[in-house]
């Protein structure tokens, strides 16, 4: 079987235009010769002329003896008595003249040329005239007069053509073939480039040189097209070719510079733009002065040469400079180098063969010139087109090695942190302890700060590539600053520094961008901030600023400073998106300023900072650890997200980092104090999921790490779903063909038969769930390079979940794809329950003292006296507190609930009961949240759920105060 591809279809196309063409010159031929364009039914009347001199008096004239200039000449002949034509007519060549034409003493033509402007001129254009000649005119005189503009008989005479209208046009037509074909040809060659710039080369984003090329090759073109001598005969208004021949002229020189600029590469840009500028300036003051009427184009013709020898000139400066400065880039120009001197060498004999043969070649040499130069371009240009094809296939098989390289090394890297971070949630759902819950939730917050900064080393030749893509997306800056302060204040304060977030309440809550990045710039200056501050504090300062969204028309009118301090340019990674609710959305700018009072940097090390693998050794800090990475990487991100950052450090007295984000904001609400914020948003998003129990369900995990199992095991607990596990692909197969599953966890790198391959196999083999469905399967992967996510989906995966795992993204998926039947909510008794155990008041301390005596005693001046009168006064009063606090439980008041126990929580630290104050404070807490609306139904259980626990607890201190006492 013939294998098709894209060269052999090329080929039979052009077979099929080859094959049209020849069918429609066979068919034109066949009755070309009664049409009278074979046969030379004309004859030009170059002999038998007299000169009718100025006195009267008549002299011979003839083509080859008349040298000399005429300014205003009549001339006259008898016409041939008998011609072998059925048809007769005259055809006369006037240049710059008007004409009258007698036959025998009658006047039969009379055309004098009318001054009315616009864009006419007071010099008649070039034309032929048409003058029919009827039968009863054969063998008269026929006097011609030319006004106007001088010219010898030569040229007069050899454009006298008298015979059959037909074989006359198609004879000056076929004379001026060449020039016909060959403007031709340019201009079409310039409309291809045009629409192969539009169509193609600027989605790909590439320069303009073929878009100024295919410019001047059409001006070119319809010059060289404008002047031809046959011009009227194809176009009837000659006037408005002739203006349109000078108006063409000086249009080429702009496109022509810019074109060499970009070829060039730049290198004589500021000098191009500038003459570009010049002559832009005289062509509009050419074209206004012929359309008043004040001087035609023909008159400045001086000017016009003048600017085409200044383009000529500047052309040839420009690869003087580059092969003065740059001899390699002159080299590989050498092409454009031999086009224009192509060009240069048919004009010089255009204009020899016009000094010598006057009209007779017209326009023969240039075009033959200008068709040779436009191709040598067409080729250079597929020469430097087949070069950046190469070039950008050696960078696709460089970029996909380097992609391999790093989606292995991502998973390798990862997959550890992955795991220890999946392990610490699993403290996060389990533990009663709230001083380990405390920890795990720092231990959670630094393991994704610490993947966060191993994706960006892995990624750092993305990000000096420009491959990081921003995602923006609506975001609360309340739990941003909270994560920020999660993270942050014990770093600090492990190494004994104050930190402290201050927060303008009137900036925007609900915000719209890259919040990871901008939670990346923010830790990366706090970071920064830790790691150079022994002693002191760190301050975190939010602040911000409105700003105006530039309409596409501004966008000329702008400077590039102006645009980054005032207004957010339509180009704005914020503004490419659908997401809903933007068309309200106001553009505001919030400045995030980091100080410390660190070791500081000197003046002239502060441009160091901001490149990468540079520390700045200010000679106290030699042994600080790092990569060098975390201030390029953050002035990166800052620049890409259209902000920028500013330093004010002094040596010795700490530093102060800025950071201006332009953001969008999506509500009118105001941040206000973000720490209660971000309680009640956590309370609001708590509410919305109890969770679910699938018991009956059964899913496959497949993945060669035993604790990435382990993992997903323990995050699944909860829902009692039954779990299989295989650990490769042939595994996975294996279990697929002898048992049914409601879904398959796969794992997209495994060694041997990996993810996609394992998945082909399952949807090869047709496996179906128990309701005859094919199988879900969901992809487990570590690598979230740039594309990885349309990788996924287009392998056919159901789903994907990134590594590290999150229970709720997992539940959702288990939720989502699992058979509805097979689904229980839980009910709010259910979910509650589960939720208190891991917040219960723990009884379990029988044997332990709940008085800590020196804690009493240092509230009590180290009296023991005082000591015992506090432990006294706390007894007596035991009784009353526990009936108020016993009342307002069963009368659900929890206002004065809330009271009481915040009464009981400061009276029981200051005589040493520090459980019963800790588990008041709690108590107290959930009654504020019920009383704020805030978690209510959830607090309410919690009250519920420890009352009676606390009241054991508050009995228990009591009695051991009374035994202390005695």
């Amino acid at each position: 079987m013939i294998k098709i591809n894209e060269n052999k279809i090329r080929v039979i196309y052009l077979g099929f235009l080859f094959f049209v063409l020849i069918f429609i010159l066979g068919s034109s031929i066949r009755q070309y010769d009664k049409l009278g364009f074979v046969a030379h039914k004309y004859e030009i009347l170059r002999s038998g002329w007299q000169r009718i001199l100025p006195d009267g008096s008549k002299k011979n004239l003839d083509s080859t003896g008349g040298k000399v200039l005429i300014k205003n000449l009549i001339i006259e002949r008898q016409l041939p008595e008998e011609v072998p034509y059925s048809l007769t007519t005259l055809y006369v060549r006037t240049v710059h003249q008007d004409i009258t034409v007698w036959v025998d003493k009658n006047i039969v033509y009379d055309y004098t040329y009318a001054d009315i402007p616009p864009f006419n001129s007071k010099t008649p254009p070039i034309y032929w005239v048409r003058i029919p000649i009827r039968r009863d005119m054969l063998g008269k005189t026929i006097q011609i007069e030319f006004r106007g503009r001088a010219r010898n008989a030569e040229n007069t005479l050899n454009a006298i053509y008298f015979g059959e209208d037909l074989s006359i046009v198609a004879a000056i037509l076929w004379k001026s073939s060449l020039q016909i074909l060959s403007s031709l040809c340019l201009i079409f060659m310039g409309i291809g480039m045009w629409a192969e710039y539009i169509l193609v080369n600027r989605k790909q984003g590439a320069e303009r040189g073929v878009y100024y090329l295919g410019l001047c090759l059409f001006f070119i073109g319809l010059w060289m097209g404008s002047q031809v001598d046959s011009r009227q005969l194809l176009f009837n208004n000659v006037l408005l070719l002739w203006n349109l021949e000078y108006i063409s002229l000086i249009m080429i020189p702009i496109p022509s510079l810019l074109c060499i600029n970009k070829i060039e590469r730049n290198v004589c840009q500021r000098e191009i733009y500038a003459i570009c500028m010049i002559i832009a300036v005289f062509d509009a003051v050419f074209i206004i002065s012929a359309g008043i009427g004040l001087y035609s184009f023909i008159e400045l013709n001086l000017p016009i040469d003048l600017l085409i020898l200044l383009t000529c000139l500047e052309i040839a400066r420009s690869f003087y400079v580059i092969k003065r400065n740059e001899p390699a880039l002159f080299r590989e120009l050498t092409w454009l180098i031999g086009a224009g001197t192509t060009m240069i060498s048919f004009s010089c004999i255009e204009l020899l063969s016009f000094f010598l043969n006057g009209y007779e070649n017209q326009g023969k040499f240039l075009s033959i010139g200008g068709v040779l130069f436009a191709f040598q371009m067409l080729h250079a240009q597929g020469v430097e087109y087949d070069k950046v094809r190469n070039e950008k296939a050696k960078l696709e098989v460089a970029e996909k090695i380097q992609s391999e390289f790093f989606a292995n090394m991502s998973h390798e890297i990862r997959t550890p942190i992955n795991t220890v971070i999946g392990m610490n949630e699993m403290i996060l759902r389990e533990s009663h302890d709230d001083a380990v819950l405390s920890y795990a939730q720092d231990i959670q917050a630094s393991g994704q700060n610490l993947l966060s900064l191993v994706n960006d080393i892995l990624d750092f030749s993305r990000i000096e590539s420009g491959g990081i893509k921003l995602v923006p997306k609506a975001y609360e800056l309340a739990e941003m600053l909270h994560d920020i302060n999660s993270m942050i204040r014990f770093r600090a304060e492990w190494k004994g520094l104050r930190f402290s977030i201050i927060v303008d309440e009137d900036t925007p809550a609900v915000l719209f961008g890259d919040s990871f990045r901008v939670r990346e710039v923010i830790l990366n200056l706090l970071d920064n901030a830790i790691k150079y501050t022994e002693k002191g504090s760190i301050s975190l300062s939010v602040s911000f600023r409105e700003m105006e969204i530039m309409e596409e028309e501004d966008r000329g009118n702008t400077t590039e400073r102006n645009l980054a301090m005032s207004c957010i340019s339509p180009d704005s990674y914020l503004l490419k998106n659908e997401e809903p609710g933007l068309d309200y959305a106001k553009a505001v700018e919030l400045c995030f300023t980091v100080k410390d009072t660190g070791v500081g940097i000197k003046e002239s090390d502060q441009n160091l900072i901001f490149q990468k693998f540079q520390r700045v050794h200010t000679g106290w800090h030699q042994n600080v650890q790092g990569t060098g990475l975390g201030l390029p990487i953050t002035h990166y991100f800052v620049n890409i997200m259209n902000g920028h950052i500013e330093l004010q450090s002094k040596l010795g007295e700490g530093s102060s980092f800025s950071a201006y984000l332009p953001q969008l904001s999506l509500k009118e609400d105001s941040i206000g104090n973000y720490e209660e914020r971000y309680l009640k948003q956590k309370g609001e998003r708590r509410d919305f999921d109890k969770g679910f129990i699938a018991t009956e369900a059964k899913i496959l995990v497949v993945d060669d790490n035993e604790l990435n199992v382990r993992l997903v095991q323990n995050l699944l607990k909860r829902t009692e779903v039954q779990i299989d596990i295989a650990y490769s692909g042939e595994e996975c197969l294996e279990k697929l063909k002898k048992n049914t599953y409601d879904i398959a966890y796969l794992d997209f790198m495994m060694p041997g038969m990996d993810g996609e391959e394992t998945l082909k196999r399952i949807r090869e083999l047709e496996i179906e769930n128990r309701y005859g469905r094919p199988i879900p399967v969901i992809a487990f992967s570590s690598n979230m390079l740039p594309g990885m996510r349309q990788k996924y989906l287009s392998a056919n995966f159901d789903a994907y979940l990134a590594k590290p795992v999150e229970g709720k993204e997992l539940e959702k998926t288990l939720y989502t794809f699992l058979p509805e039947n097979l689904i229980r909510k839980k009910s709010n008794e259910e979910f509650f329950e589960s939720e208190m155990k891991q917040h219960s008041i723990s009884e379990d301390k029988e044997e332990e003292k709940i008085l800590n005596r020196e804690m009493g005693l240092k509230y009590c001046m180290q009296d023991e006296a005082v000591y015992r009168e506090i432990l006294s006064l706390f007894r007596d009063s035991s009784m009353e507190k526990m009936r108020e606090l016993e009342s307002a439980f069963e009368n659900a008041d929890y206002v004065k609930y809330r009271l009481y126990a915040h009464g009981l929580k400061t009276t029981s630290l200051t005589v040493g009961a520090i459980q019963v104050s800790e588990d008041a404070k709690k108590l107290e807490h959930a009654a504020k949240r019920v009383v704020e609306g805030v978690e209510k139904e959830e607090a309410m259980h919690y009250i519920r759920y420890n009352h009676n626990s606390f009241m054991r607890l508050y009995q228990r201190t009591v009695q051991e105060i009374a035994g202390y006492l005695q």
